[in-house]
């Protein structure tokens, strides 16, 4: 029975970033607080919310660790340790909503900054000098 519930939870909480969230798959301390999933893999999709230049091809999750204060929660913090995180990833080719001459353009406008500042730089420290 509780088992159900903590993993109904857990899917619905964790089922968009991993896959093999089952009542099988937890071990629970009811006593003690502690919740533990092991050998659970990422899905491609997991990091698409961050909107990071990259494309997951695999990743593997090793352990979740939940510390449930349950006498006091609410009130103390439910804390949770991610073990043994491995991903596979690629650049992404095309970024969403931009087109290859944008791309170009910032970094070309980011150089630019960044050689301005060190010019900047260069002439603070002559006239120090």
């Amino acid at each position: 029975m509780l088992e159900d519930q903590v993993a109904y939870l857990l899917q619905r909480y964790l089922g968009n970033y991993v896959r093999g969230l089952s009542k099988e798959a937890l071990k629970i301390s009811v006593w003690r607080g502690d919740v533990e999933l092991t050998n659970m893999q990422l899905k491609p999709e997991a990091l698409n919310a961050l909107k990071l230049p990259i494309k997951v091809k695999a990743g593997f999750l090793g352990s979740v660790k939940l510390k449930v204060p349950w006498s006091r929660i609410g009130q103390e913090p439910v804390l949770v340790y991610l073990d043994r995180i491995y991903l596979l990833a690629e650049p992404e080719t095309q970024v969403e909503g931009y087109s290859e001459d944008a791309i170009q353009k910032t970094k070309k406008s980011r150089i630019h900054d960044m050689e301005m500042k060190m010019l900047e730089s260069r002439q603070i420290l002559t006239t120090e000098m």
